[in-house]
């Protein structure tokens, strides 16, 4: 559209120029002849006419008169035409002209807008990249914390292969869906539910509460583990005997120290936030020779 409203200008421009130049030609004729004119109407050619010419020469000079009259008469008409033509030509210009700036106002603020919009984006990909690279990350640390995790059960495993549990109670594979809940409220992931960063799994449940709340042990058993773990926060490890294990993370403090017998339902621990849980809540896992299994299949 631009380029073929230039031409459309460039043409009117053409025409303009071309009119004006016949203009200027026609009165330049029309002058001429009006200075004929004046020099006949003072009389200093009417003896040409009126004179001691003879009748035929005064006829000849008269239809010659008649000629150059009606030749000044069309020039005339010519030059109204012309001029006539001008001002449709010069409106025409001013319009397209017009139209051209319109345009042209027009592409400068969709090339602000698309130039703004381009900003929007490089700044939606930045942000995306940070956030690829910053999720990237956080996978790569629960990777990492579920490794330390893994680790420790394996060590803690070891160490209790030779060891019995003392006391009668009930064996802990009895008491599938018969334990106790460790605290009070329904947990808002599910065991092998996909987490939201990468391809890993809940291996348990995170189970929101108050801040403080009581942790409970789910089954007769000794603390094998009652410490600082990076990605679990202060966390106790509750050895159920036959390599059966119940974890209790993110807490705010712990009140069990290694070592320790627990019977079912004793508060081992105060509920938060630590090890990076974005709000107060208990994680919450249960463990066979060192595999995750199923709470569900075990809180009644």
């Amino acid at each position: 559209n631009l380029d073929k409203r230039q031409r459309q200008i460039n043409t009117l421009e053409a025409q303009g120029i071309a009119l004006e130049r016949k203009i200027e030609d026609r009165q330049a004729s029309i002058e001429s002849a009006l200075g004929v004119f004046s020099v006949l109407k003072q009389g200093g050619d009417l003896k040409i006419l009126f004179g001691d010419s003879s009748p035929q020469d005064t006829e000849r000079h008269l239809a010659y008169f008649n000629i150059l009259l009606e030749q000044q008469l069309d020039n005339i008409d010519s030059f109204k035409t012309a001029v006539t033509n001008l001002e449709v030509n010069q409106a025409q210009l001013l319009d397209k002209q017009a139209e051209q700036q319109r345009e042209n106002a027009s592409l400068a603020r969709l090339r602000e807008r698309l130039l703004a919009e381009r900003g929007s984006q490089r700044k939606v990909i930045q942000s995306i990249s940070t956030s690829l690279s910053r999720d990237g990350a956080q996978v790569a640390a629960l990777r990492n914390d579920a490794v330390r995790l893994n680790t420790l059960l394996t060590e803690l495993l070891e160490r209790l292969a030779n060891l019995a549990l003392g006391g009668e109670f009930a064996d802990f594979t009895s008491l599938e869906a018969k334990l106790r809940a460790p605290i009070d409220g329904a947990s808002q992931t599910r065991f092998g539910q996909k987490r939201e960063r990468g391809d890993l799994k809940w291996q348990g449940w995170l189970i929101p509460a108050e801040r403080g709340s009581a942790v409970r042990s789910v089954h007769h058993g000794r603390v094998i583990y009652a410490d600082w773990l990076r990605g679990q926060g202060l966390l106790t490890i509750i050895d159920h005997g036959d390599g059966w294990m119940s974890l209790y993370g993110h807490n705010e403090s712990l009140l069990k120290e290694s070592g320790e017998w627990v019977a079912p339902g004793e508060v081992i621990a105060r509920v938060g936030s630590s090890g990076g849980a974005p709000s107060p809540a208990l994680y919450f896992e249960i463990r066979s020779n060192g595999v995750p299994v199923d709470p569900a299949n075990w809180i009644r």
